[in-house]
């Protein structure tokens, strides 16, 4: 499959855990953008959910994506990251619907 790649990634934190995984995230997201492939990501909080986060991001491929998970800065900071969560991160890939259709 060629294309680009959206993942969808949720993560449940720890209540109190806020501090620690603010830093993380600041310091994935300034490695991230520096990654080949990588597009754009963009970092939600569920309403209904506020210690639920989802991270989105674009990929020009999977070999971009599947690089970047095989970083070890990557390997290194979840393993940190991971320790401020409720349960591991969930993780989406996505590709772009060839077929035009409203579903909303």
């Amino acid at each position: 499959m060629a294309g680009r790649v959206r993942v969808l990634s949720e993560r449940l934190m720890v209540p109190g855990k806020e501090k620690a995984v603010r830093t993380l995230m600041l310091n994935v997201e300034r490695n991230v953008r520096n990654q080949p492939g990588f597009v754009k990501g963009e970092i939600l909080k569920d309403v209904a959910k506020p210690s639920s986060y989802l991270i989105l991001t674009e990929w020009e491929s999977m070999k971009h994506l599947n690089r970047w998970f095989d970083t070890p800065f990557y390997k290194n900071i979840m393993s940190e990251l991971n320790e401020t969560l409720q349960e591991p991160a969930s993780y989406r890939i996505l590709r772009k619907a060839k077929e035009e259709v409203f579903l909303l």
